[in-house]
């Protein structure tokens, strides 16, 4: 077994004792310290790494299974899977502030809303919080020349007893918990296409199955906990992601 020194996972924090190892082990994956095809260390193992029960290592691992980043064979082991690869790369928070806030500074919002309401099976998933469980749902409208280009919602778990506002919304950072003393340690950015629904196509003003773009981004905490889901569906006609490639620094972008 590759030398680990034990990691005592903390009581205090609010996640299970199962999500905090999960976050790790995945962390530990996405940097390659766990390369696709190796073996990870067993249960037993893992126990004695983490101090935990092999009970709450299975039940991280069984995560890790069920996101495709590893697979149990029988008899030999449980081993990094080629899904891994598609993980992203590190990129910069800073530079995706930068693009939220020139979208925000081209548009406003309108239909805001803000409840306290039962997490979904999705939100409970991502935010890995247990069925039942409250979240702050804060959702609206982002229109440009008074046309709806692109409708979000924002989940934030209610345990953690921050209080937002619609002045949150409007401020300079599209990550609310920046603002109210969470410790953020960076975001899953992920975009992919998505059909309109009923609902989305109503609020968007468009036919029904009408192609968008869909943005998700899940926020961690210092602790590798997720703290906030923000899911977007932008009109594809309206929407542009511009990442410049680099090979020998970076020119400025064109205004």
């Amino acid at each position: 077994m590759r030398p680990h020194p034990p990691i005592n996972i903390d009581p205090n924090v609010r996640s299970p004792r199962y999500a905090q190892v999960y976050a790790i082990l995945r962390d530990w994956i996405l940097q390659g310290v766990y390369e696709i095809g190796e073996r990870v260390p067993s249960e037993s193992e893992l126990s004695e790494i983490f101090t935990v029960s092999r009970i709450t290592v299975r039940s991280a691992v069984e995560m890790l299974e069920k996101e495709g980043m590893v697979e149990r064979i029988q008899g030999r082991g449980t081993f990094v899977s080629g899904v891994a690869a598609d993980a992203p790369n590190r990129g910069d928070l800073s530079e995706l502030v930068r693009r939220l806030r020139t979208l925000d500074g081209r548009s406003k919002l309108a239909g805001l809303v803000i409840t306290t309401e039962l997490a979904d099976d999705q939100v409970v998933r991502d935010l890995q919080i247990q069925p039942g469980d409250k979240v702050v749902h804060a959702s609206y409208i982002r229109e440009r020349d008074g046309e709806a280009i692109g409708v979000t919602d924002i989940y934030i778990p209610s345990s953690l007893k921050v209080d937002i506002t619609p002045e949150d919304l409007h401020g300079p950072s599209p990550i609310l918990l920046e603002s109210k003393g969470i410790g953020i340690l960076g975001a899953h950015q992920f975009i992919g296409a998505a059909l309109a629904d009923s609902q989305l196509s109503s609020k968007l003003n468009v036919p029904v199955g009408s192609p968008l773009v869909r943005l998700s981004l899940l926020v961690l905490a210092d602790d590798s906990q997720p703290v906030e889901l923000l899911l977007a569906y932008y009109r594809a006609d309206k929407y542009m992601h511009h990442v410049f490639l680099a090979s020998r620094g970076t020119p400025s972008l064109p205004r």
